[in-house]
Parts: structure tokens; C-alpha cells; sequence
């Protein structure tokens, strides 16, 4: 077996991203000898390497609990009238930043719409709604609290480029955004971002505003990765595909085909020198599979509930048990007409409450006098406290909301993580363990690449993954 080091993996990732991140075609030759692989997951990482290993000439099986593939990546229209749908998981990319995402659209020959989310968010602040003008408007900012300098800033700048009137002087100092120990801040590690706008002058409102627990380092790295990219601190104009998001993953699956065992999860993995065995259930009986290499693509909550042998090493197991996600409800509102505008008011409200977080508008493509409403909630909301936080807020008088429901995240036994959230601490405890291999083990996910953005985040580590392992 050829070994991969830390470094070469990190080289190999800026290669892919200096390429252009080549997609290999199906007729590619694999790099090395012909490889038996488990994926384990059948999300869009699980899906996408196991993709790229089968094109490769590798033998491929995807071990997936659920009894469906997607993860979460997930379209539903059942109970939803006149052909409406929701993307209840993913629910958009951008562009650019999705560049890798944006191949297989191509190659799969998936249409895509733009998603008018993001224009025109009126935001509640203290229960007050407050609309991109107004948070311009310098009367309104002092009355916020914030100081003179920030006034002047967010007078001439979009409220969501807030950050940057104090993270944009470090930033040039990244240059690799797989690197970021590079960039010489490695003692803003040891601060969070609050203590780092404190030092830096921020008002006790913008650090209410802007302000967090995580390390600054991992703060400003983020926020460089996106400049390097090309990307805004948060995009607003953002797209998906046609008919749902679900499409890309299926996509997948379709030429995947009975390479895919749905019901079958993992119960144990031993691993050793030659190879690595995976115990599972298949509907219930107890199997097992040997294989040249594992590639774990469920999060690290499933993974850490699986026993090891030998055990994780100190450093990767405390990764593994430490790597916290955030999980949401997805909430959905259809109403009898699109009474917004009727209204005259933006469809894209945030509340900022954990019973309902904002609302946007989707599936304006089908044909219906009727509305929809997208939103998101905490793990645990309740539809009738979602939908009377909408009309406590809804400042308009035409709400003919006719049914609410609720996607809960947390309730899926096998996909109640979503995106990781910043690492607990210092940024040097995770990064880039938490994307390197454990010996003939190794991982792709959102988690496991340098920004855990969704969709592209998954398709870059697994387009690395498999690199990987058919240069072996």
C-alpha cells in the first residue's frame, strides 16, 4: 500500500482546486490497481465518491441505513397541492463557490433556477422589523447602539458585510485556503471572535450582532476562504435546481444502481494493514464485507456510536467525538393565495426565534394561485408555535396560510446532523485531522473539507477521497 501524508493530501486538495477541479470522464484510467471499496452513507458525499471510484474501475458498494438515498438531501411534495414541493434538507448553492457542484449539474444535464431567497430580507431586531433600507438609514444605526465608525460603514455597505469593517484587514494574510496556520494568526486561536472585536474597538451592539464563541482564527479563516473564492459573506443570490434538489443526489444513485444495499447499517469495523472489515445489518440479519478500504460518509454523531478495532488514535478520536453539528426543522406554510404581494411586502422575513428563524418563498415556477413558504426552526418546534410566530411578525393583513407542517431533522435516525458547526475551542485540535485518512480509513463529507458548506463541501471531499485512494 502506498501511504498518503498529511501534506500531500493538502497538496493534492490545491491541486484539484488549481485545475479547475477536474471531474474525470468515465473513461479515465485509474491511477493504481483495481481497489474493492466500502462507502459508507449514501448522502451526496457517499453517493458522489462512490461515483467517482466506480468511474475510476474500482469496485464499489455503498453500505446506507436508511431506506433511501439522499441523506440530506431531501425533496418532498406529499401532501402539498397543485404539484408545490419543498426541498425540506440542501436547499441552494451559489455561484460562484459551488464550482465543483456546478460540473455535475452540467453532467447531468439537471436544469437550475435562480432562488430569490436572499433580495430584500427584513429583518426583526428586538421585534421591530427592520428593511435593508432602514439599516442603512443613520439614524436608525445609533439608535442600534453601534458606534460612530460602524455607522459609517454599514451606511455604505449591505448589513450582511457587517464583519467585515473588522475581519477585512486579516484576511489578506491567508493565501491557501486549505492552509490556514500559514497565514502566521495561529495566536487568534487562542481568542474568540467577541474578544477579538473588543480588542479591535466593536460596540457592545456590534459584538451582539457579529459577535461569537468560536476561535477568531476559524472566524477570519471562513471569511477568507469566501474572498478567495469569490464569494460574499453571505450570497444573495443563490440558485437550485428545477423540481428540487433531490435530482443531483438521484442522479447519483441512478448510475450507482444495485451497487447501493439500502437498510444495511454499520455495526462494527475492524481494520488492519491489508484491509478493513465492516459489520452491518441487512434488514435485520447480521452480515459482513471485507473491502481494500472504508470511506466513512455519515456524520461523526453516527460514526462515534460505531466500535473500532483497533480504537481511534488520541488525536482522531478526539475529533471525531468533539465535531459538533447544528440540526434544524424545516417548516412549510402553504397558503391559499401568494398574499405577500397583495401585501406588498418581501417574502424573505428573519425572525430570529427559535420557533420559527425566517421564512423565504419557493416553487414560484408551478403553476398555482396558491403560495409556499419555506422557513427553518429549532430541532424541536412545534408547527402551531411556528405558525403563531408568523402571524405575531407578518406585519401584513392578507395571511391565508391553509397548511403548516414540519421536516424535523432531529427525529431521523440516521440524518439528524446537518452541517457542522465552528470546532469547540482552538481551530489546531481539528484542522486538517478532521479530513485525514486513519490508515485504510477515510472520510468525505460537508464535514470534512475546509468550509462545511453543504453540497460543494461534500463533492470536494469525496472528489479528494477518491483521488486519493486510486492513486494508492
Amino acid at each position: 500500500m502506498t501511504s498518503v501524508t498529511r501534506r500531500e493530501i493538502l497538496t493534492m486538495t490545491g491541486a484539484m482546486l488549481a485545475s479547475g477541479l477536474f471531474v474525470p470522464q468515465p473513461s479515465a484510467q485509474s491511477g493504481g490497481s483495481k481497489k474493492k471499496v466500502i462507502v459508507a452513507g449514501a448522502g451526496i458525499g457517499g453517493l458522489c465518491c462512490a461515483y467517482e471510484l466506480m468511474r475510476r474501475g474500482h469496485e464499489v458498494t455503498v453500505l446506507e441505513a436508511a431506506g433511501r438515498t439522499g441523506g440530506h438531501v431531501l425533496t418532498i411534495r406529499d401532501y402539498l397541492a397543485d404539484g408545490l414541493y419543498v426541498d425540506a434538507g440542501a436547499e441552494h448553492f451559489t455561484q460562484p463557490g459551488y464550482d465543483l457542484y456546478w460540473r455535475y449539474l452540467k453532467e447531468f444535464d439537471l436544469p437550475v433556477l435562480a432562488y430569490p431567497r436572499r433580495p430584500n430580507v427584513n429583518r426583526f431586531i428586538d421585534g421591530k422589523m427592520y428593511t435593508p433600507e432602514m439599516l442603512a438609514d443613520r439614524s436608525i444605526l445609533q439608535s442600534l447602539g453601534l458606534n460612530q465608525r460602524e455607522i459609517d460603514y454599514l451606511a455604505n455597505h449591505q448589513w450582511w458585510e457587517f464583519r467585515l469593517l473588522y475581519f477585512k484587514p486579516y484576511l489578506d494574510s491567508f493565501e491557501d485556503e486549505y492552509r490556514p496556520f500559514d497565514a502566521k494568526l495561529e495566536y487568534l486561536d487562542e481568542v474568540t471572535v467577541t474578544e477579538l472585536l473588543r480588542k479591535d474597538g466593536a460596540s457592545n451592539a456590534a459584538i451582539r450582532f457579529i459577535g461569537g464563541s468560536s476561535s477568531a482564527l476559524q472566524a477570519l479563516w471562513r471569511t477568507a476562504i469566501l474572498k478567495l473564492r469569490g464569494v460574499p459573506i453571505w450570497p444573495s443570490h443563490v440558485f437550485r435546481i428545477k423540481g428540487g434538489n433531490q435530482k443531483m443526489t438521484d442522479a447519483f444513485a441512478a448510475r450507482l444502481g444495485e451497487r447501493i444495499r439500502l437498510g444495511c447499517p454499520i455495526t462494527a469495523i475492524e481494520h488492519g494493514a491489508m484491509g478493513v472489515t465492516v459489520h452491518y445489518r441487512e434488514f435485520g440479519k447480521a452480515n459482513k464485507m471485507e473491502a481494500d478500504y472504508l470511506v466513512s460518509c455519515i456524520s461523526l454523531v453516527q460514526l462515534r456510536k460505531i466500535p473500532l478495532t483497533p480504537g481511534w488514535p488520541e488525536e482522531k478520536g478526539y475529533v471525531i467525538r468533539n465535531t459538533q453539528y447544528y440540526s434544524i426543522s424545516r417548516t412549510i406554510f402553504q397558503s391559499r393565495t401568494r398574499f405577500w404581494e397583495k401585501d406588498g411586502i418581501s417574502s424573505s422575513l428573519d425572525f430570529g426565534e427559535p420557533s420559527l428563524e425566517g421564512v423565504w418563498r419557493m416553487a414560484d415556477e408551478i403553476t398555482t394561485s396558491r403560495g409556499l413558504l419555506v422557513g427553518s426552526a429549532a430541532g424541536n418546534a412545534d408547527p402551531e408555535e411556528s405558525l403563531a410566530t408568523f402571524r405575531q411578525y407578518y406585519p401584513g393583513r392578507s395571511e391565508d396560510i391553509e397548511q403548516v407542517r414540519i421536516v424535523s431533522w432531529p427525529l431521523d435516525p440516521w440524518a439528524s446532523a446537518c452541517e457542522r458547526v465552528p470546532f469547540p475551542g482552538q481551530l489546531a485540535k481539528f484542522w486538517p485531522k478532521v479530513m485525514e485518512p486513519h490508515g485504510r480509513i477515510h472520510f468525505a463529507g460537508a464535514y470534512a473539507d475546509n468550509l462545511g458548506w453543504g453540497m460543494e463541501a461534500a463533492t470536494r471531499s469525496a472528489n479528494r477521497v477518491a483521488a486519493v485512494i486510486d492513486k494508492a
